[in-house]
């Protein structure tokens, strides 16, 4: 119970430092292509693996970060037509997907406290939308959090199996190595200034070595079902952080659905 609990509390942590980036990559979009962003993006973030690199676990680790990559890529080329909170509520629709993929492939079991959370944050999610329908851009968030619940399901799989650090540097080696044919072939732009430099430093160091660290290490003690929730409150400091940084608002009912997401939280993550 305590191990779980302290998993799911940094899990958190991991939720709040995703949420943070939202805002600051939209930024950084306007002076750099999302695959060019990527790929210095995930080749600073294997550098600072290296003092922790060890043999192994290549397979599952790269598995994973084929399934990153394109979580990756819509998330970062649908916030060029999208606004970041939308963005980061839309992405955090995984809390539904990844217990279903957890059951489909790896037969993991969820009870009924689990389905109740994961109703209750996907209800929160609805109203946050604000329901007006769909551009391109959300639409393109969609398959985002369809490779992200996949990721999640998988990275609570195999974590048990492998060594987390090892899958972590896989994971971002992997989004690199992918990106950087796609970079050569659709860079429009590539300035660096210093809202760049500042967006790949902090996407490089806090949004990938450290979080993908504590979220491979953390997901060996909790569920699948429980990640997938507590991540979720990505969406919720995406909306916090782009109100500081963008200027964007929400009403009342956004802001009710918000409440559910927390709700959820604390019903998967305070059961005995």
């Amino acid at each position: 119970m305590v191990k779980r609990l302290y998993a799911d509390l940094g899990l958190a942590v991991v939720a709040l430092i995703w949420g943070s980036t939202f805002p600051v990559v939209k930024i950084a979009l306007d002076s750099m292509s999302p695959f060019a962003f990527n790929t210095v993006r995930f080749f600073i973030a294997c550098l600072f693996f290296i003092p922790f690199l060890k043999r192994g676990d290549f397979k599952d680790g790269f598995k994973i970060g084929v399934v990153s990559f394109l979580g990756y890529t819509f998330q970062t080329v649908g916030l060029d037509y999208t606004t970041a909170t939308n963005a980061g509520f839309i992405t955090s629709t995984y809390v539904v997907l990844a217990p279903i993929i957890s059951w489909l492939v790896y037969k993991d079991v969820f009870d009924r406290r689990d389905v109740f959370g994961v109703f209750l944050a996907l209800v929160g999610f609805y109203f946050l939308s604000g329901y007006s329908g769909f551009n391109i851009g959300d639409i393109l968030m969609l398959f985002c959090a369809l490779f992200f619940g996949a990721e999640i399901a998988m990275i609570s799989h195999y974590s048990r199996l492998s060594n987390p650090t090892m899958l972590a540097f896989w994971q971002a080696f992997a989004i690199f190595i992918l990106s950087a044919p796609f970079a050569a072939f659709t860079t429009t732009k590539f300035e660096i200034n210093m809202t760049v430099i500042a967006a790949l430093l902090i996407t490089a160091f806090f949004a990938t070595f450290v979080a993908k660290m504590l979220q491979n290490w953390l997901q060996s003690y909790t569920k699948s079902s429980d990640a997938a929730v507590i991540l979720s409150l990505e969406g919720v400091f995406a909306h916090l952080f782009s109100v500081l940084f963008l200027a964007e608002i929400l009403n009342l009912t956004q802001y009710f659905g918000a409440l559910l997401i927390l709700i959820a939280v604390i019903i998967v993550s305070l059961r005995e």
